[in-house]
């Protein structure tokens, strides 16, 4: 089979035409090449699956453009800055933050603003009374002073009231995409829910995809997919940023002491009839609502896209039946769905900032392979930020590596 045929295997030679050889074409591998392309030097990206991507594409079904699960740019963020300092273009809108929330079988008005948190029947006073009070005071917390200790401290620390901490727990598992209060670092959810209280976050037009897309259409980046790569590319500089560190660590050689992935199940929903509810919030179930085609370009005229999500435990299975009823809280009725895909089990994190390995600050770093010539990427590389924020940031962190490591080498095109 010829190297450079589609559904090839990269065994640990390259026809040596590129400064930097990047393993792994997701949202990190392209960020990655894109800055390292802008340089000036020659960059090839090379994608196991048969597209681009990774958990950042985007497949369109009728007209319905669906992510891999529910996907949202947290504006104000390290993300977003990436994106911006690259050119890319970023289309779509911010969803209201008004819906339903569900505490034993029951939706209520979610507690997402003042005067709804004044009106809703969820919580009784003592809870409105203290989750007002931690909303207000949210935003000047110490992230980083709370690294080492988990969200699950955290949340016990901050709330008293069981409907209170039940509230708390669901707005950390919606904006880390995480179930492990008791590893997951108190750090991670502080900094998701204030860039969600400050600047919100983005539903994307045509999805994920239209990101990826302008990334790899950066002039200079060479991309292959079909690609098996068994070793390290022979190349002066290469980035690993597959999925998730056992796979850099089959790669590299190298293993790092990372938590564990967080995991979801998921049903994209396309709907010929808008649901009753743009959003609903599990309380004290691990599920969550959202029509996303309310404020982005995700579904053909006249019909919506939609989706609904199982935050799984380590240990848990997803429960199908579940999220089918989930959807009802919305107004989802089984004739109003036109396309259903369903998403069994999808990785949301490659693997968690834990309290124990003392939060963002001990995840490994982008240069922490053994080798001057090899950085890594991912989700789970990196001090800066959680979910598509460190993809972003490592990708970046790892293009300026490499282009360091180049320069030390005075390597010429």
């Amino acid at each position: 089979m010829s190297l450079f045929s589609m559904a090839s295997r990269q065994t640990g030679m390259t026809d040596n035409n590129h400064d930097v050889i990047i393993v792994g074409g997701g949202v990190a591998g392209l960020t990655a090449a894109a800055y390292i392309a802008r340089a000036g030097h020659t960059v090839e990206v090379l994608e196991r699956s048969s597209h681009l991507g990774g958990r950042g594409s985007t497949s369109v079904r009728d007209g319905f453009h669906f992510n891999q699960g529910p996907h949202a740019l947290y504006r104000g963020g390290a993300g977003e800055a990436v994106l911006q300092e690259l050119g890319v273009q970023i289309r779509g809108g911010s969803p209201s933050v008004s819906g339903r929330i569900v505490f034993s079988g029951k939706d209520e008005i979610a507690p997402a603003g003042p005067g709804s948190l004044l009106r809703t029947k969820a919580l009784g006073a003592r809870a409105k009374a203290e989750i007002g009070k931690l909303l207000g005071t949210l935003p000047r917390l110490d992230a980083a002073a709370w690294a080492g200790r988990s969200a699950g401290v955290w949340v016990d620390a901050s709330a008293r009231q069981p409907r209170s901490r039940e509230l708390l727990h669901a707005l950390v598992r919606l904006s880390t995409y995480t179930n492990d209060p008791d590893r997951l670092s108190a750090q991670v959810a502080i900094s998701q829910l204030q860039l969600a209280l400050d600047k919100g976050v983005l539903y994307l037009d045509h999805g994920w995809q239209s990101l990826v897309d302008q990334l790899a259409a950066t002039e200079g980046v060479s991309t292959r997919c079909g690609v098996t790569v068994d070793e390290l590319p022979d190349a002066a500089a290469v980035i690993v940023a597959v999925s998730n560190p056992e796979q850099a660590s089959a790669l590299v050689g190298t293993s790092w002491e990372v938590g564990p992935s967080a995991q979801a199940s998921c049903i994209d929903l396309g709907l010929t009839t808008a649901p009753r509810h743009n959003f609903v919030l599990g309380g004290d179930v691990p599920f969550y609502f959202s029509n996303h085609s309310a404020v982005a370009d995700l579904a053909p005229d006249g019909m919506w896209h939609a989706a609904v999500v199982e935050y799984l435990t380590s240990e848990g299975e997803p429960d199908t039946d579940g999220l089918d009823a989930f959807a009802a809280f919305a107004g989802v009725a089984k004739n109003d769905i036109a396309v259903r895909r369903r998403l069994h089990r999808m990785t949301t994190v490659g693997a968690i900032a834990t309290a124990d390995a003392g939060g963002y600050a001990g995840r490994p770093s982008t240069t922490d392979t053994g080798m001057a010539n090899v950085m890594i990427a991912g989700d789970w590389v990196g001090a800066t930020g959680h979910l598509a924020d460190a993809s972003l940031a490592s990708g970046r962190d790892a293009a300026r590596a490499a282009l360091s490591h180049l320069a030390s080498r005075q390597v010429v095109r």
